[in-house]
């Protein structure tokens, strides 16, 4: 879970090889920006029944948190740090993009 933020933190700013994840807000708001590297969508999970979807190799960002946010974060697989792509050139790279 992610809480304890607020509208000025970004978290995410990653992908993941292989871990797939389901993001809802269970209390308060916040927004979620996905991208391949080509098109862009953001959503605003504002609903404790509504979600997200994350597919792997999609790279996400998580902001605009409210005071009361508490972000649920489930995910496919175990952590693995190995798993992570955090440098948004290296994943236009992998995913043969051009800037």
């Amino acid at each position: 879970m992610i809480y304890g933020s607020d509208n000025e933190v970004v978290r995410g700013k990653h992908t993941n090889k292989e871990s797939e994840f389901v993001l809802i807000n269970v209390a308060g708001k916040s927004k979620v920006r996905v991208t391949d590297g080509i098109g862009e969508h953001v959503v605003e999970l504002n609903r404790p029944m509504q979600g997200i979807y994350l597919p792997k190799m999609v790279w996400k960002d998580m902001y605009d948190f409210s005071p009361d946010s508490v972000l649920l974060a489930l995910a496919s697989t175990h952590y693995d740090g190995n798993e992570y792509i955090r440098d948004y050139d290296e994943y236009l790279k992998i995913m043969g993009v051009k800037k």
